[in-house]
């Protein structure tokens, strides 16, 4: 359904002002359509934003699993001075002048060995600048394995993300015409109370004329008493209603309570039917439904986590290289360095861990296992979704089809019993009778009605197949505005691709793993 320019605009102006913090007049502008409603809650409900910032951070780590596997560049620098003290000790003193002029032919001369040793200044000062790249060459799969998981998981929230898109939208739906529901109820019994209040002048002019007992005049009375009470329930329950909603599209309904009427909305109960069948649907739900998706992505995403715990017996090889540059340690001045290159390779291999990293495969198979259990359960919780919703479905038509004829009936007798009372032939009790039967008959026409259309969002978000809201999600106005274009798009597409597609970046081994049944399960030959 496309939406009118004026409603569009109408809406930007009613979101600008939630955000702004208006008054309570901003938030009751004008009632709210069925469109609306979901916009908002599309844009600002916390479960999606939170979802957003979970992409985000998936984002995030699968940066982190593949840096590893490019070169790390580091640049380092040092420089130390120490205590002139030491240097002297260590060269065994000061240097001794010797006159060699002085000294006569033949005699000999003494020369002391530590002035042999300081024939040249110690630097007490030194430096070193270095620039490094560093190459992981090996290390048993754990970090190619560590990406390829980080990848799958950042692919599994996006399926969440359309999964909890799915799920936002059926319940802004649900309690959307649960509003209306309620609504509806209020005006059953404000008619029902209107009637029996009618019931009750009308007794009290016969009681005075004398036609009727004073009995009859108590009889209406109680039963207008008996009424008051369910039409303020109806009332409170209204409220209530808008109430949730509100919280639901994220706008603070804590500053509307002075109002009997938070958040208004606009449109009816309409009775629509749609088609169904059982099978096609169970058969839809297992090729679309986002939420099965992301659970098929965990069962890759821990085979992946056997292979990095299995690495643990491998070798890890890496190889450097890099320039150096130092001052000259044989002289005292620091201008007068020393540079050159290094290359060398860095090995290690953790021969005996004392059984951690068996410790450390058997607890990652077993949390594969239980990847494959959560899946398995998962796709009977969707079929029983299906199953459900396809059952009341059937359940509110057929219960609308009766409370459409029960409703005609009971405006029949009502109409009888008014008649044969007016012509003395039928007493008061067959009146409120009637018109009790009447108010219960039109409760269950609003409730049925309500209960098909909640059965119909239901029926749409288990099959995955409501694509109505999902084109309103791609739309840049109508989409979170954490959400960037680039997260937009691969949303988009998550929508229609699986995680066992050929471009995915799990492997054909953990693809063929995922679609095998958990360890234990029982096979039927219908499966």
């Amino acid at each position: 359904m496309r939406i009118s320019l004026f409603a569009l605009t109408t809406l930007a102006g009613f979101t600008a002002s939630l955000l702004a913090g208006e008054s309570n007049g901003g938030y009751r502008s004008h009632a709210l359509t069925i469109d609306e409603a979901v916009q908002i809650g599309i844009k600002q409900n916390p479960n999606i934003l939170r979802q957003v910032q979970e992409l985000k951070r998936n984002k995030g780590l699968v940066y982190q699993a593949q840096a590893r596997l490019l070169p790390q560049v580091t640049g380092s620098t040092s420089y130390t001075q120490e205590d002139p003290g030491l240097v002297s000790n260590s060269t065994g003193g000061s240097p001794v002048n010797i006159d060699l002029l002085g000294v006569q032919a033949g005699q000999p001369v003494a020369v002391p060995l530590n002035s042999l040793l300081s024939s040249q200044r110690q630097a007490t000062e030194s430096w070193t600048v270095q620039i490094q790249v560093t190459q992981l060459l090996y290390d048993g799969g754990a970090t190619i394995a560590s990406r390829r998981a980080a990848r799958i998981n950042e692919d599994a929230a996006y399926y969440t993300l359309r999964d909890t898109l799915d799920s936002t939208v059926e319940t802004v739906r649900t309690q959307f015409y649960q509003i209306l529901l309620n609504k509806a109820l209020v005006q059953v019994q404000e008619e029902s109370v209107n009637l029996l209040q009618s019931q009750l002048e009308d007794q009290k002019s016969r009681f005075e004329a004398g036609t009727v007992p004073q009995f009859n005049v108590l009889q209406a009375q109680s039963q207008l008493q008996n009424q008051i009470p369910l039409l303020i329930q109806a009332q409170n329950n209204y409220r209530i209603s808008m109430v949730q909603l509100a919280k639901t599209l994220g706008i603070p309904a804590g500053r509307q309570y002075s109002t009997d009427e938070p958040l208004p909305v606009a449109g009816r109960l309409t009775y629509t039917p749609i088609k169904y069948d059982l099978s096609s649907a169970l058969i839809t739900a297992r090729a679309n439904r986002p939420f099965l998706k992301a659970q098929r992505s965990n069962v890759l995403s821990s085979v992946e986590q056997v292979t990095v715990s299995a690495s643990g017996w491998k070798p890890t090889i890496s190889a450097n290289i890099g320039l150096r540059q130092t001052n000259n340690p044989r002289s005292a001045q620091l201008d007068n360095t020393l540079e050159g290159w290094f290359f060398g390779f860095t090995g290690s291999w953790n021969i005996f861990d004392g059984g951690n990293t068996y410790g450390s495969v058997k607890a990652a198979r077993a949390s594969l296992e239980e990847t494959k259990v959560t899946l398995d359960d998962s796709t009977r919780q969707v079929e029983l979704d299906v199953s459900t919703a396809v059952d009341n479905l059937r359940n509110a038509q057929e219960t609308i089809a009766a409370s459409e004829t029960a409703v005609q009936v009971s405006q029949e007798a009502l109409r009888l019993s008014n008649e044969r009372l007016a012509a003395g032939t039928g007493t008061q009790l067959d009146v409120l009778t009637q018109q009790t039967a009447l108010t219960t008959s039109r409760s269950n026409l609003v409730t049925a009605q309500f209960n098909y259309i909640a059965a119909v969002a239901q029926f749409q978000f288990a099959t995955g197949t409501e694509t109505k809201y999902n084109d309103m999600f791609d739309s840049p106005d109508k989409r979170p505005m954490t959400l960037t274009n680039g997260e937009a798009n691969k949303a988009i597409r998550s929508r229609y691709d699986s995680p066992l597609d050929p471009d995915k970046p799990a492997t054909t081994k953990s693809k063929k793993e995922s679609l095998t049944p958990p360890q234990g399960k029982i096979e039927f030959s219908n499966d």
